[in-house]
């Protein structure tokens, strides 16, 4: 009986921790039309953005795992896409990605109800800020 209750609080622990990793993987908070706001290197420094470059970018994620990035309104890249867990190609730790089929993967650094931050998974390290 005593190991039995030592036990439960390791299943409690376990429990828990499993529903977290399944929430990381739910798309329903992606779901929605992000406006790119600007592109900034690793020390912070906007490298990008509709400003500077003309180009107002959207991109639109469906519940249905579909995708679509216009550009000024005109569509560039659309395909489907998925939420995984991956290793980086930079420092080899464990990261969520959204990977889309015609326009390759993302690190996923930051998501909230109105801010949406994807980092390249390359040396450049460079990161897109979206807002809905």
């Amino acid at each position: 009986m005593k190991k039995l209750l030592l036990l439960l609080p390791f299943l409690f622990l376990f429990l828990i921790q499993c529903g977290t990793r399944e929430d990381e993987l739910n798309n329903d908070q992606y779901i929605g039309t992000w406006n790119w706001k600007a592109t900034r290197n690793p020390s912070g420094n906007i490298v990008d953005s509709p400003d500077l470059s003309g180009i107002a970018r959207k991109l639109t994620i469906s519940e249905n795992s579909h995708y679509k990035i216009a550009e000024n309104d005109v569509v560039k890249h659309e395909g489907t896409y998925s939420i995984q867990k991956g290793t980086t190609s930079t420092d080899h730790t464990e990261k969520t990605f959204i990977v889309f089929s015609n326009y390759g993967e993302k690190i996923i650094v930051n998501i909230d109800a109105t801010n949406l931050s994807l980092k390249d998974d390359d040396y450049a390290e460079l990161t897109h800020y979206y807002e809905k």
